[in-house]
């Protein structure tokens, strides 16, 4: 009997030293992850410049330093946005410490910070923010897509971390037909989503070192809404496809989690309605404007998002070899810009396009890569969502 309880006296001695070197080691993480995300929040001097750029990747599918490589993992990508801007935030003209003005702050704190001279959303644990809309509720169509970049900061894999995309606000919406869509897309840091009972998983093991960036550096989130389905693409995968059974989206609620008060941050935000079938627009239209072909800003190196919309109008010239297009390039116009700068930009972005598709194996003699410049403009120049509509790219047929 004293043996017996001679073991048990030491295997809760045991358990009891390894919970709490567990717990010292978590509050150790907390401990950096809280330093690092005060300096982020401007509790301390920022020392994050260096830091930004060791933890941006560019085989994560966001990093400038080789498009080419980025391109080609996204080979597969199927995502394609709407056809039209409803809501889009640059973050340009937005000052430093203070709340994002395209956003109401229901909780919590969100503040502008500037990293490596570029302006991003630092939201804390447990915000809630909802864009400025108006109405501000019922907004959202049947059909429609959201898009923006997203970093945890300091985040370790084994440390839950989440933010919510909710399509009903009941305080504000009054909503009865929500339906499936009271439930929340949430996705986390470690690349899995979920929505309803639905789950979706990130591919590969976060552990192994090749995920590591995934995890540290920029995400690229899009998500697709439509009668039938949620899809959540995370990078170039397309993590989940959720079926909805009924229910109507009424408006936008982005929420971070309640895990430990590191910052979150975002930037590229964007909401997209509709989705027209380029077959279709081609077809009947002679006119397919590509919402999803996207550059590096003030660039016309394509951002690597750009292959879901470039692998359908590829695919589309390969199942009907007589169609031939002329790649339009246009631009907004830009504080600061020239109308030359704008044209020369615009040439080289059309150019960049036709090099693509002709790489993807598209002969060259059935395309033609023109820039316009800022000489057509759809929209006023004079807001966020204007300057969005106005910079595309139209493939017209010949």
């Amino acid at each position: 009997m004293k043996k017996i309880l001679f073991i048990v006296a030491g295997f809760l001695f045991a358990y009891t030293v390894q919970a709490q070197l567990l717990k010292k080691l978590g509050d150790k993480v907390k401990k950096e992850v809280d330093k690092t995300a005060d300096k982020i929040m401007g509790n301390e001097p920022a020392t994050t410049k260096a830091d930004s750029s060791k933890t941006t990747n560019s085989k994560a599918g966001t990093g400038k330093a080789d498009a080419t490589e980025n391109l080609t993992q996204y080979a597969a990508y199927d995502f394609v946005p709407g056809d039209s801007v409803l809501f889009s935030d640059e973050l340009t003209e937005e000052e430093e410490n203070e709340i994002p003005s395209k956003w109401l702050l229901d909780r919590g704190r969100a503040e502008i910070v500037s990293i490596d001279g570029e302006k991003l959303i630092a939201g804390r644990a447990q915000t809630t923010l909802r864009p400025r809309m108006k109405p501000n509720a019922n907004y959202l169509p049947k059909r429609f897509t959201i898009e923006f970049d997203i970093k945890h900061v300091k985040y370790i894999w084994n440390y839950g971390r989440s933010i919510s995309l909710s399509f009903v606000n009941e305080s504000l919406d009054k909503n009865a037909d929500a339906g499936d869509f009271k439930s929340p897309v949430t996705i986390w840091a470690s690349g899995s989503a979920n929505f309803g009972k639905a789950k979706g998983e990130w591919p590969t093991d976060m552990r192994e070192p090749a995920a590591d960036a995934v995890l540290k550096g920029w995400k690229h989130v899009a998500i697709s809404v439509n009668e039938r389905s949620v899809k959540v693409y995370i990078n170039q995968y397309r993590i989940m496809n959720a079926q909805v059974e009924f229910g109507i989206p009424s408006s936008l609620q982005f929420s971070i989690d309640n895990d430990y008060d590191a910052p979150v941050l975002i930037k590229n935000f964007r909401i997209m309605a509709g989705g027209k079938n380029p077959v279709k627009q081609v077809t009947t239209e002679k006119l397919y404007i590509a919402r999803g072909i996207l550059f590096e800003r003030a660039s016309p190196t394509l951002k690597p998002e750009s292959m879901g919309e470039l692998n359908a109008l590829v695919k589309l010239m390969k199942d009907d070899p007589a169609i031939r297009f002329e790649i339009a390039g246009h631009t907004s116009t830009e504080a600061g810009s020239s109308a030359e700068a704008n044209q020369a930009l615009s040439e080289a972005r059309a150019k960049a396009v036709r090099d693509k598709m002709i790489d993807m194996g598209i002969d060259g003699g059935r395309l033609q890569a023109k820039g316009y410049g800022q000489t057509k403009p759809m929209a006023t120049n004079d807001t966020p969502e204007g300057r969005a509509t106005n910079r595309r790219v139209e493939f017209r047929r010949l």
